[in-house]
């Protein structure tokens, strides 16, 4: 590769770089928060992170049902409802 100024590194390192996935969060009807990423890290209440085993997918309990809190067992079929439907929240209360 022959780079004639700055900008065409910069382009070419952008396309040849590999990006890890955004971390994303859905809210599933009558389940569980899914949780999806390529690095994923949950801790608890201490700042100790939870061994996820490499695992790009996990599931949260919303339901509180799980044995294995805070991740999802599926306790919840039968015994938990929840729509799931986007909305906007209102805007922040300014800082005093």
């Amino acid at each position: 590769m022959t780079v004639t100024n700055k900008s065409q590194l910069n382009i070419q390192t952008l396309k040849t770089q590999r990006f890890p996935m955004a971390t994303k969060l859905t809210v599933l009807s009558n389940g569980s928060l899914r949780v999806e990423g390529e690095e994923i890290e949950l801790v608890d209440a201490q700042g100790n992170a939870y061994g996820l085993g490499g695992r790009q997918r996990i599931s949260i309990c919303r339901c509180g049902l799980s044995k294995q809190k805070p991740f999802c067992d599926g306790s919840h079929k039968g015994h938990f409802e929840h729509d799931a439907t986007a909305f906007d929240l209102p805007a922040p209360k300014p800082a005093v």
